[in-house]
Parts: C-alpha cells; sequence; structure tokens
C-alpha cells in the first residue's frame, strides 16, 4: 500500500478525443462498462420504482409500508448514483459520498420496521417480552450475556442503531469539506490523507449499527417469522456489505500497482469505474430480490389509496426530525441531570414494542388513564413479589 505524501493524479492530462457517437460507436472497455452500468441501473430503477408504486397504491398499513418504501428506494438511489460516479467520474467522490448517507436512513427504516412486526396488540408485544430468556451475544460478543426483557436492552440497541444516523452525515460533511480542500484523496488508502479516516470511522459506527441491529433481529425473528424477517434482513445488509467493501478492496488493489492505467484513464480512475459498474449490477440483482422480500399483495384491499397519500407520508422526514429532537433534548438533560420527558418518535421503542394504535395521532385522555392504571397495576404487582 502506498504511503505517498503527494495525491496521485485523479485524472490524465490527456482528454479522451472521441465522444461515445463520434465518427461511428466505439466499443473501447470505457463505454462498454458505461453501457453495462447504465442498462442494469436503468433495469434496478424501474423495477424498484414499479414496487413502489404498488405499495403506494396500496398503502393500507402506512406503519409497515412507510419503512419498506424508504428500504426499497435504496436500490434506486444506489443504482442512479453508481452510473453518474461512473459517468462523470471526475466528481465520483461527491456523487459516492452523498450516496452512502442513505444506508443510515435505511437501517433505520428497517430497525422501526421490525419494532411494527413484533406484534398488532399491546398484549401480545408485552407477553413476547417478558418471555424471553437470557441469550447469548453473536460472535464477536459471545462470552456476554444480555436479557431481552430489561428496559437497558432496548434502549442500547436503539442508540446503537441511532448513533449512525447521526455519525453518517457529520462523515460525509467532513469527507466533503476535505475533498473540497485536496486533502480527502479518493485514489489513494495512504493514511496521509482524510479518506482512510473517514473509512475507517464509517467502519466502526456501521459495524455498531449492523451488531445492534442482529441482535434485536436475533431476538424477535421467531415470533416474526410469518414476515420473513431474515429475507428482508439479508437485502439491507449484503447492500451494505457490497458497497462498502468492494469499494475499499479495488482501492487497495489500485494502489498496489495491481490494477493498471490505460491511455486515457488511471488506475484510480478503473478501480472506481469498476466498483460502481458493480454497484449497478448487484442492484439490479437486488431489485427483484425486493419483490420476494417486500411484496405488496398482502396490503391489497378492494379500495386503491391515492398514490400521493402514501408518497406524502412514506417521505415525510417529519419522523426524522422529531428523533433528532428528542435525542438532543435527551443528550441534554442527562448532562443537566433533568428528567427527559417521554416522547412518541418513530423508533421510540417502548411504544413501538407497545403498538401504536393510533397511528401517530395523541392518545386520548381515557386512553392515557388506562395506561397509568395498567403501569400503576404493574409497579404493585412488582412490588408484592419483593416483599414476598
Amino acid at each position: 500500500m502506498s504511503f505517498n505524501h503527494s495525491c496521485p493524479a485523479e485524472n490524465k492530462d490527456e482528454t479522451d478525443p472521441t465522444q461515445f457517437w463520434d465518427d461511428g460507436l466505439h466499443w473501447d472497455a470505457h463505454r462498454i462498462g458505461w453501457t453495462i452500468s447504465g442498462v442494469f441501473a436503468l433495469v434496478a430503477t424501474l423495477v424498484s420504482f414499479y414496487l413502489i408504486f404498488r405499495h403506494l397504491q396500496h398503502y393500507n398499513k402506512p406503519n409497515h409500508q412507510r419503512y419498506i418504501i424508504r428500504i426499497i428506494f435504496m436500490v434506486p438511489i444506489y443504482a442512479i448514483v453508481s452510473w453518474l460516479s461512473y459517468r462523470y467520474f471526475r466528481y465520483s467522490t461527491y456523487y459516492e459520498t452523498i450516496r452512502d448517507c442513505y444506508e443510515a436512513f435505511a437501517i433505520a427504516a428497517f430497525f422501526a420496521l421490525l419494532t411494527q412486526f413484533v406484534g398488532e396488540s399491546h398484549e401480545d408485544q408485552k407477553k413476547m417480552l417478558r418471555t424471553r430468556e437470557k441469550q447469548k451475544l453473536p460472535f464477536p460478543c459471545c462470552c456476554f450475556r444480555y436479557n431481552p426483557a430489561k428496559h437497558s436492552f432496548l434502549i442500547l440497541v436503539k442508540w446503537g442503531i441511532l448513533q449512525y444516523v447521526i455519525m453518517k452525515p457529520i462523515i460525509t460533511f467532513i469527507s466533503l469539506i476535505t475533498e473540497a480542500l485536496g486533502v480527502y484523496c479518493a485514489e489513494s488508502m495512504s493514511f496521509a490523507f482524510a479518506r482512510v479516516y473517514m473509512k475507517i470511522l464509517t467502519f466502526i459506527c456501521v459495524t455498531v449499527a449492523m451488531y445492534a441491529l442482529v441482535v434485536f433481529y436475533l431476538t424477535i425473528h421467531e415470533e416474526i417469522a410469518s414476515e420473513r424477517p431474515f429475507l428482508k434482513f439479508l437485502c439491507i445488509k449484503l447492500v451494505i456489505f457490497f458497497a462498502f467493501w468492494q469499494s475499499i478492496v479495488l482501492a487497495i488493489v489500485a494502489d498496489l500497482g495491481i490494477i493498471k492505467e490505460t491511455q486515457y484513464w488511471t488506475s484510480a480512475n478503473v478501480s472506481r469505474g469498476l466498483a460502481a459498474m458493480l454497484v449497478c449490477i448487484e442492484m439490479a440483482v437486488f431489485s427483484f430480490i425486493h419483490i420476494l422480500a417486500f411484496p405488496y399483495k398482502q396490503y391489497i384491499k378492494e379500495t386503491k389509496v391515492p398514490i400521493t397519500r402514501g408518497l406524502v407520508d412514506a417521505f415525510n422526514p417529519i419522523d426524522i426530525w422529531r428523533e433528532f429532537v428528542y435525542i438532543g433534548k435527551y443528550l441534554r438533560d442527562k448532562i443537566t441531570g433533568k428528567q427527559t420527558p417521554r416522547a412518541k418518535t418513530f423508533m421510540d421503542i417502548e411504544s413501538a414494542i407497545k403498538g401504536d394504535s393510533t397511528n401517530g395521532k395523541q392518545p386520548s385522555k381515557a386512553n392515557s388513564d388506562i395506561e397509568s392504571a395498567n403501569i400503576k397495576d404493574d409497579k404493585d404487582k412488582t412490588s408484592e413479589k419483593v416483599e414476598k
């Protein structure tokens, strides 16, 4: 691996003198890759938009389909941006950095979807959590055990996922600034430049988020087996895995000189073009897998729903904004020692686990009184057990 303190040239001084259709079609390696990337990106986009459209037509269960649409939308974003990175390679760093921001949003959406799969009724969800026994953490922390029934477990899972939603935009912002200042150097994995540090930080954050997601999935996967959670989980995990690691591997291979430069393209151009093309191909595959993982037929009813209703709800970022506001208040109150008021946010695990029959509306006073009475009864029963 190179440790030079000067960033290698991203592009050669020579400009390819031919256009794609200049004096006939020129089928060199670059144009072949350009065409392949475009075809697969188009397939991925059309298939994903079809599936999203069908969910919007039958948007009868917003608490599920809101997050399903957000997850599906990950495929066209990755496909289109990867093709743009291949086509306009001089700006690929900006495209890919912004693209990767969406994966944090998709992970959060998948976690929220899992909480909705836990159960439809308050009692069923409480029963599931309270009957769960202590379990071993998955590798590499298999020496430790956790208790799913404890409130601390849910809090740790939640913040393990949310930290990536917070950190990824920060990493993206730093990457864009360092690229503009000329110290990011997307062409090198040298520790003399910012790219390798941003990749390491991203790896740590995404690993923590995915580990928290795995733990939560393993805790509830038996109870939600009818929803085929493994296939859904595999879609999220593999998209992130391939997009992250293949770019790293190809960058290292180019840095070692295994990938050779051509007349008009540097080895960095070639490696990043290959990574973008692979993402386009993979997204086309995942677009078809999503049809199996996130079917729309189970949500079909006799009457169709206006498309705009589901579209506005699915892409309305107000739930994300509320969550960030709650995070800020929570951290502030932790520092000052104040009690953070309970808030109903889309990733408030207690609300998700208990179910939200109000569909995001404020509960009535009668319902609140009943809930308070239930909580008081639970506390009284616990006190009696302790005394005995």
